[in-house]
């Protein structure tokens, strides 16, 4: 299976710095354009399968980027994090070190960790290897399951690598045909 990766286009949260959690914000005009501008950069593949979060902007993003005929498979394991009291707060609120927490799956705000979203991801990219091994997929996603992919893709075990990744609203991760085998065990 070939794997693309997708952010969903900017939304108002983005530009103000703040969690956004699974609220249902609309693209900006910016965010319909990066997603016109992924679409343009993808025409060339043939996308066989499309999975995205249930969350309105990835959804939004999905529809603009779907080649026609494409059905667009509604997946909450690619939901974004679930940010608990930190909803709507300051991005530079966030202490990375619990955020990215690899023994326990809530913050003490009640925020997901990184343990919780590779697992999730993790159930996700072990389903879609057996079932789409054949084909080019495309996910439509947010920034922390983004990075929870990199990870489960690449054995990322570094915490610096972690807390540097950044996965842009304009930009396409690609991750070449491979097994279904990961290293992460879910602890």
């Amino acid at each position: 299976m070939n794997l693309y990766v997708v952010r969903h286009g900017q939304v108002p949260s983005n530009v103000e710095g703040c969690i956004s959690g699974w609220n249902n914000e609309a693209l900006t005009p910016k965010g319909i354009e990066q997603a016109s501008q992924i679409r343009n950069q993808l025409q060339c593949i043939k996308i066989d399968k499309i999975y995205s979060s249930p969350v309105y902007r990835a959804m939004q993003t999905a529809k603009i980027i779907a080649p026609q005929g494409i059905e667009i498979i509604s997946d909450p394991r690619l939901a974004e994090r679930e940010p608990g009291s930190m909803l709507g707060k300051p991005r530079t609120l966030i202490n990375k070190s619990e955020w990215n927490a690899l023994d326990k799956d809530r913050t003490s705000e009640g925020a997901e960790t990184l343990l919780s979203g590779l697992k999730r991801v993790k159930s996700f990219l072990d389903e879609i290897y057996v079932k789409d091994k054949n084909k080019t997929v495309l996910v439509v996603t947010h920034n922390f399951i983004s990075k929870c992919i990199w990870i489960l893709e690449n054995h990322i075990q570094s915490p610096e690598q972690i807390n540097r990744f950044f996965h842009s609203n304009d930009e396409i991760k690609y991750y070449p045909g491979r097994s279904a085998e990961k290293d992460f065990d879910g602890r």
